[in-house]
């Protein structure tokens, strides 16, 4: 029979554990408490309306008995009087004596009649002994068991293995089942091979060896393939249960690799798996780059369509509960100390770990990792873990630097300047204007812009075809490669400014302007990039370039500009703003153009014409602020009755449009109860004139069909009408909703 000690498990699992197995036990179905609401309960059942069934979990395996019996004594008991249940249950994950059993009994007196409901550790064996059904449910107890180790330790697998298998053992504590562990079990089922793909850090090698690991208990035979496919060959024998396990299987040096006939060779074996998927099954781990780059060189990776085999990981992937798992799981077997425990427990702060945009299984083992922290003390941990988040450069420095060669590094940053994700046919032209520059003829590597998309794509650029248009766009594979790399290039300003004016996106100038204002980058540097992409533009004559783009450059740079040699790029590219056909969207060119009226660039009917012709757009609230701050600028002598009408009809647009949006309820109809219309009515006047005098409107414009588009009744009967939160508190229900990740981080 297997003896389990159940440290493998955490606390929760713990409890859960036991309420399946003494529910088993008095075959009654126990209902569950949610962790940390409990007040003293696990579990419990009503055999009547009033007669009720409790069952009390304590896993405090590493803790003397004494320690516990104290506890229970003077922390417990009081809550068991309160609740005096018909029955009491206590199940502890220490072994007991008889004579342990009695002092448990005592301290709980009278509440426990009889020893015979208390459950220690043998206890406990005992009943998963008899129900096999429920050891197996609770993947992390057996997987993690002597039994386990012993029988793969007696098969005869090369040492390697063997080792790798203790590893995987070592880390099952800490691995969270998710549906990504049977996607690929159902895929290696149907297809016999498996290639697990993903980002660093997201946990390829954990899901393979957890794999491993499942099958090594099915009686297979698992074979860690070092180096080369041919050990997989050698040792492959027909009809018997054997699992072969290549991690990161074209290696970091894989151009070399892929020189030869290694990728043959395992296409082949694939193909040989295939055939005999009754007794073999084949795992194999890569990062996405390497096996793009595999697919790209070797024609059978293609011909052979190994993309079917493929299951990649990745964050997204993983629910919210999923991360809180991870991260409660991790905590708990960390065994980091109680002060720095305490500093993730504050204010919850659990959950800002949880919802960070750059979760990964590695960078949460990396700042639960109590050698890393030795020198931190609990005071400034949780500065040390939101360092690491924000600026996790351990994953991607590597991955970015070792693996790349100069065009794919070229190409991965221009991604990222342009601050979201760019179509496929404006990356090409940003990347061939950046390698065909003068200051960047000696790079190295591969060139053609194809071959990179496809080696970068699922490392470190995600490919997106949008489903109506079947249009490619590319983005950062991870949010938190941007971070690093716009450290990695803050002081590289000639890098920055190659990529900055080849771009040629407003989303790349907003890039550039928030690298200033978070003070990644100096000011003078940011004007200079500025300036440097108009006079790179003033020598194309402007030609290709969008005038909002360049209409963006010149407003920002504006006001810095003292040098006369300045002063004539800024006039030189606001000339080609107001030269152009108004855009689609023109925030911008409308202020190039009050630039362009004292500079006598434009005269007052070229002004008039641009004002009539984007008003007749729908221009947003930004660009309507942008046009009245230009209309400000006309002579005096300017007729302005007709811009007047013009302004009027798309500023009542815009609001009858967006009523909603604009104006908050709660101003409407405020905080002192239910309300006349008449009274809603005027309140929203006022705020309707307070929103037109922050635009900079100085005339009266009649507004009551915006009044109309908001529709005060109706958005009054909204306001007032009971809401969920004022129905809970007047009317109690039988359930209240607990959130799930909370409970799970609740500490008894």
């Amino acid at each position: 029979m297997q003896e389990y000690d159940f440290k493998a498990l955490n606390d929760k699992e713990f409890e859960a554990l036991c309420v399946d197995l003494i529910g088993s036990q008095l075959g009654k179905r126990f209902e569950r408490f949610k962790p940390g609401r409990d007040s003293g309960v696990d579990g419990r059942f009503f055999t009547a309306p009033t007669e009720e069934m409790i069952i009390q979990c304590k896993h405090w395996a590493n803790t003397p008995i004494e320690q516990l019996i104290r506890h229970l004594r003077t922390k417990e008991l009081s809550k068991v009087e309160k609740l005096n249940p018909t029955r009491y249950f206590l199940a502890v994950s220490n072994p007991l004596s008889r004579a342990d059993k009695k002092l448990l009994q005592t301290a709980l007196a009278p509440h426990i009649t009889n020893d015979s409901d208390i459950f220690g550790r043998e206890d406990l064996n005992d009943l998963l002994s008899k129900n096999s059904e429920i050891e197996l449910r609770h993947y992390k107890l057996w997987i993690s068991s002597t039994t386990v180790l012993k029988h793969l330790l007696n098969k005869a697998i090369a040492d390697r293995s063997s080792f790798a298998l203790e590893e995987a053992l070592a880390n099952s504590q800490i691995y969270v089942l998710t549906s990504n562990h049977q996607n690929a079990i159902r895929k290696l089922e149907e297809l016999g091979t498996v290639i697990i793909t993903g980002e660093p850090g997201i946990g390829k090698t954990t899901l393979a060896e957890q794999l491993c690991l499942s099958y090594a208990t099915q009686d297979f035979e698992v074979i860690k393939i070092s180096d080369e496919i041919r050990e997989a060959e050698s040792l492959f024998e027909i009809e018997k249960k054997q699992a072969f396990y290549f991690d990161d299987f074209l290696g970091r040096n894989y151009l070399e690799a892929l020189s030869g006939h290694e990728g043959s060779h395992i296409v082949n074996f694939m193909r040989r798996i295939s055939k005999d998927k009754s007794s073999k099954r084949f795992i194999l781990t890569s990062r996405s780059t390497i096996l793009n780059q595999g697919k790209i060189l070797i024609d059978l990776f293609k011909s052979q369509n190994i993309d079917k085999n493929e299951y990649e990981l990745s964050a997204s992937q993983l629910t919210e509960i999923d991360k809180a798992k991870i991260l409660y799981n991790h905590m708990w077997h960390s065994g980091i100390s109680a002060e720095h425990m305490d500093e993730i427990y504050l204010d919850k702060r659990y959950r800002t770990i949880i919802s960070h945009r750059n979760f990964n299984p590695r960078l949460i083992r990396f700042i639960l990792d109590p050698e890393r922290i030795t020198h931190v003390p609990a005071s400034e941990y949780w500065t040390y873990i939101t360092k690491t988040l924000r600026d996790p450069i351990d994953v991607w420095e590597n991955p970015f630097n070792a693996q790349q060669d100069d065009f794919s590094r070229a190409l991965t940053l221009i991604v990222s300047l342009n601050g979201r994700a760019v179509s496929e046919a404006d990356l090409s032209e940003a990347y061939s204007r950046y390698i065909s520059l003068p200051e960047n003829s000696s790079l190295s590597g591969r060139r053609d812009f194809v071959t990179n998309t496809r080696h970068l794509t699922g490392s470190l650029l995600n490919r997106i075809i949008k489903p109506k248009t079947s249009d490619v766009f590319f983005d950062l594979f991870n949010p938190s490669l941007g971070d690093y790399l716009l450290k990695r290039y803050s002081h590289d300003t000639p890098t920055l400014r190659s990529a900055f004016i080849c771009l040629r996106s407003n989303s790349s100038l907003s890039t550039l302007e928030n690298l200033a204002s978070n003070k990644i980058i100096s000011a003078s540097t940011h004007q200079s990039i500025r300036l440097e992409i108009l006079r790179h533009a003033s020598r194309l004559d402007f030609a290709g370039y969008h005038p909002e783009y360049i209409a963006n450059a010149v407003v920002n740079i504006a006001d810095h500009a003292v040098t006369h040699n300045v002063s004539a790029v800024l006039d030189r590219a606001i000339a080609f703003v107001c030269s152009e056909p108004t855009p689609t969207y023109f925030e911008f060119t409308a202020l190039a153009f009050k630039l362009a009226l004292p500079k006598k660039i434009i005269t007052t009917e070229r002004a008039i014409e641009f004002v009539i012709e984007a008003c007749d757009k729908s221009p947003t609230i930004d660009e309507l602020g942008s046009l009245l701050s230009m209309y400000k600028e006309l002579p005096n002598d300017t007729p302005v009755d007709v811009l007047r009408c013009h302004l009027e009809e798309a500023i009542i647009a815009y609001f009858e449009e967006h009523a909603h949006d604009e104006f908050e309820d709660s101003r409407v109809f405020g905080h002192q109860g239910y309300i006349d219309i008449q009274s809603a009515e005027e309140n929203l006047s006022t705020i309707i004139v307070e929103k037109f005098a922050e635009l900079g409107i100085d005339w009266d414009i009649d507004h009551s069909s915006i009044t109309d588009a908001y529709d005060v009744f109706s958005r009054r009967d909204n306001y007032f009408s009971p809401d969920e939160q004022n129905y809970s508190r007047n009317y109690p229900r039988q359930h209240s909703y607990i959130d799930e990740i909370d409970d799970l981080f609740a500490r008894n």
